[in-house]
Formats: structure tokens, C-alpha cells, sequence
């Protein structure tokens, strides 16, 4: 019953006494005399059974606040209750970057909140304050709400928590503001943001309480993409974004000029970009004939992050590197090596000509994040003589191969963002090779069947 009718209390007690003033409204004047003769009489079991009930309401685990502690009555915090983890839905997902306003790719009223929420902390700060309206808990909370007016503009309402009456119930400071926007004739569907800040620093970056997110995901179904936005500080520089109870990744920064960046390709329905993914990883190789192996590394490679891009060396590449070690008679060309790798349904994006050594400036250009290969690197994959000598003494640490280039993957190693991962089977391009020629060979019948 108080969750229900009283749900806006931010505090276990102020759910009690919510619980409680309910009743009594109800009943009206002497609440307990009133209550106790409207009741049915009742076995002495189950009298202590409904008080033992109404004794455990408030303590419900659903009714712990997660952010901010506005009662200092309420019990610990739940797990949620971190200063960066996303408390709505039961996610837990930690702020590792912030949004800037120098960041071109910010959206206007994004933008707008934040300015707003600057101006909000600088009249709080040089108005009187009245310490009533927070006697309980002695702590401030501003919040903005920022809708779409009518010309097509934006206007931002304001909101402070305030604790006149715990039993009846706190007012956060987010709910004052969709309140302010309410009462100002806008409709739902024009809140575009919710941003809230502690202007001491205590509490930030400060994520709405349950309440709160609850009130958002209601208003979600009239303005789908409203956001939350909780600031690092109040010096309001740097700023996280939640949509739909998700953390937003911060835009990455155009790439520098580079001939790497015009050599990228995307695959067919990826909409993103290699330097615009949260979690980039890398994988390279000659991908001729793209044999059960190379489909088990994308795949494995693919489920590391959010966008697999593929490098795929040219045949000129591959001829400086290998020599006399490639039969480049037996090999697939270029471009369908690139098509059939575009193809795959775990790439997002091909390197078309990717350098056969991953160097530093690939990796921070491109921003990458992870490089994976296989335990049967590209060098043992490609070259005729891939299993013999010291080319073969780097089987899956690429120490003693590659020839005059040496370990492709030296950089990466050394910046501890290169996974070996086991590979699948001893097949190589090589193999196929040989296998293709002597099936060729047979069809032809220049060899007896087998």
C-alpha cells in the first residue's frame, strides 16, 4: 500500500509514515479507535500476523532509496547505490568517460541542460538559503528539466528537493521540476532532459532515486529519447548521459587526417564507424578462402566488443613479406579476399591494405582497443614453409616469426591489448591450397583416385 499510493518518499521511513498517514486520512479524526472498531474481530494469530505484516512494509527492499539519501532514518543503501553505476533496471555499469560541452557531436538540448543546470547552481548560490526545506536531511539537490517549447526552442524548469512532512512524503528534486514543466502546460512528450546536481559535491554524479526513474520510464512512453544526465561536479564540465536506464558512450573525437581512415570499408548494415565503436578490436591476416579457422577467430574475436573491424594485407603485401615461402598462383586475389570478409556476418568494417605490422599509429588512430589473433598466426596460415624452422618458433607468441619484419605484433603486446586465442583446428590456407590443387588435379585425371 505505500509503495503503491506513497511511492514518492525517498525514504524507508518516510515510507512508514506514508503507510500510516494513509490510513488515517482514510479514517479520519481517531484514527487508531476508528481503524480498530471498523475492523472485524480477529483470532489473536492473525491480529499478530497483520500488525507483524505492517511492521515489514517499509522494510521491503523495493522501497530502499538508491540515490540520494534524503531521510537520515533509511536504512544502508542497496548494492546500486555506487556515485557511477546506472541504478534503473538492476544494471550495474560504471562511468569510464565523460561527455563534454567542447564536444561538437553533443546535442542542443543536452546542451541547453547543462548551461541551464550552471545558471540553476549560480543563483543557488548567491540567493539566501532557508535550511527548513531540508531540516531533515540537510541535503541540496537541484535538478533541471529541459522541455520543447512551442516555437521550437527550448526552456529549462527548475527543482529543489524539499522535506516538509517525511511522513507524507519528500519531494525530490527531479519530480519538483517535471512538476514546474507540468504545471506549465507542456505535455510529456516535450520533456526532453532530466539533469540533477549536489552543489556540494558530495554526492555527485548524482543518478535520480528509484522514484524518480520510475516517474522517467513512465514519461519515456511519451518522449521516447529523454535522457538523464548526472554532472562529474558542480563545476559542470563533464557530464554523464543515461537513455532507456542505459549509459551513453561520449562521441570519439573525429580521427586525425590518415590514409588509414579512407582505407576503412563498412559491411553491409553496420552503421557506425571503427573509430566511433565503444570497444574496437582488430584482427588481421592474408583471409584466403576464409576456411573453418578464420571463422571461429571472427567470431570469438567479434564477441570481445562492439565493432570488429578485419585487415586484410594486398597481394603486393603478401609477396614482400613471404617471397619465395607463397605461391601467389594458388592464392585468392585481393578484392575477393575483401568481399568474402565483408560478407561474414561478425564483421562490421574491413582495413583494406592493412599494414602486415601493427604499428602505434594505426592502433591510436584508429582507436582501437584489442588485437586478436590466433594461435596459429597469419605468418603459419599463409606460408608454404610455416611449420619448420624459426618462422615456427613463435606459434602463438609470434616471437621467432615473420621473417625480416619480425613479431607483427610487438606494439600491441607491449601496450597489453593482444589476445591469443586458440585456433580452432591445424587448418591453414596452405592446407587448402593443396587440397584444392589436388582435387584439381584429379578432376583432370593427372592423379589416380583415391
Amino acid at each position: 500500500l505505500a509503495q503503491v499510493e506513497f511511492g514518492g518518499s525517498n525514504s524507508a521511513a518516510g515510507c512508514a509514515g506514508s503507510r500510516a498517514c494513509s490510513v488515517r486520512a482514510r479514517e479520519g479524526g481517531d484514527s487508531e479507535g476508528r481503524r480498530r472498531s471498523a475492523l472485524p474481530a480477529m483470532s489473536g494469530d492473525s491480529e499478530a500476523k497483520r500488525r507483524r505484516v505492517l511492521q515489514e512494509v517499509p522494510t521491503s527492499p523495493s522501497l530502499v532509496p538508491i540515490s540520494p539519501l534524503l531521510g537520515p532514518s533509511s536504512p544502508p543503501p542497496s548494492p546500486l547505490c555506487t556515485p557511477c553505476s546506472v541504478d534503473s533496471y538492476g544494471d550495474r555499469e560504471v562511468v569510464t568517460s565523460w561527455w563534454r560541452l567542447d564536444m561538437h557531436e553533443v546535442d542542443p538540448p543536452r546542451r541547453f541542460a547543462v548551461e541551464a543546470l550552471k545558471q540553476y547552481l549560480a543563483a543557488y548560490a548567491a540567493a539566501e538559503k532557508d535550511s527548513y526545506w531540508q531540516h531533515r536531511s540537510e541535503k541540496v539537490v537541484l535538478s533541471v528539466v529541459v522541455c520543447r517549447s512551442r516555437d521550437g526552442g527550448f526552456v529549462a524548469y527548475r527543482g529543489m528537493n524539499t522535506e516538509v512532512c517525511l511522513p507524507a512524503g519528500s519531494l525530490c528534486a527531479e519530480r519538483a521540476a517535471i512538476t514546474q514543466a507540468a504545471s506549465s502546460f507542456h505535455p510529456a512528450s516535450a520533456i526532453l532532459v532530466v539533469a540533477a546536481v549536489d552543489p556540494e559535491d558530495k554526492i555527485n554524479p548524482l543518478w535520480p532515486c528509484g522514484v524518480c526513474q520510475e516517474w522517467v520510464s513512465k514519461i519515456r512512453r511519451e518522449s521516447p529519447s529523454v535522457a538523464v544526465i548526472a554532472v562529474q561536479s558542480s563545476a559542470c564540465d563533464a557530464f554523464a548521459v543515461q537513455v532507456g536506464g542505459q549509459l551513453q558512450p561520449p562521441p570519439r573525437p573525429p580521427p586525425p587526417p590518415s590514409p588509414w581512415v579512407d582505407q576503412v570499408v563498412l559491411a553491409e548494415g553496420s552503421l557506425e564507424w571503427p573509430w566511433q565503436a565503444r570497444e574496437l578490436i582488430y584482427v588481421d591476416g592474408a583471409w584466403s578462402y576464409l576456411h573453418s579457422a578464420h571463422q571461429t577467430i571472427l567470431r570469438i574475436a567479434r564477441s570481445r566488443g562492439t565493432h570488429l573491424l578485419v585487415g586484410v594485407h594486398t597481394d603486393e603485401e603478401l609477396r614482400e613479406v613471404f617471397k619465395e615461402d607463397l605461391d601467389d598462383r594458388k592464392m585468392e586475389d585481393f578484392e575477393t579476399r575483401v568481399g568474402r570478409i565483408l560478407q561474414n556476418r561478425h564483421v562490421d568494417s574491413v582495413l583494406r591494405g592493412a599494414p602486415w605490422v601493427v604499428n602505434r599509429e594505426l592502433i591510436d588512430t584508429l582507436g582501437i582497443r584489442l588485437v586478436i589473433t590466433g594461435s596459429i598466426w597469419k605468418w603459419q596460415d599463409v606460408a608454404r614453409s610455416s611449420g619448420e624452422g624459426d618462422r615456427a618458433a613463435g606459434c602463438g607468441s609470434c616471437n621467432g616469426g615473420g621473417g625480416a619484419f619480425g613479431d607483427p605484433y610487438r606494439v600491441p603486446r607491449e601496450l597489453n591489448i593482444l589476445e591469443v586465442v586458440p585456433s580452432a583446428d591445424e587448418t591453414t590456407e596452405w592446407k587448402v591450397q593443396e587440397r584444392l590443387a589436388w582435387a584439381a588435379a584429379v578432376a583432370q585425371q593427372e592423379l589416380p583416385r583415391q
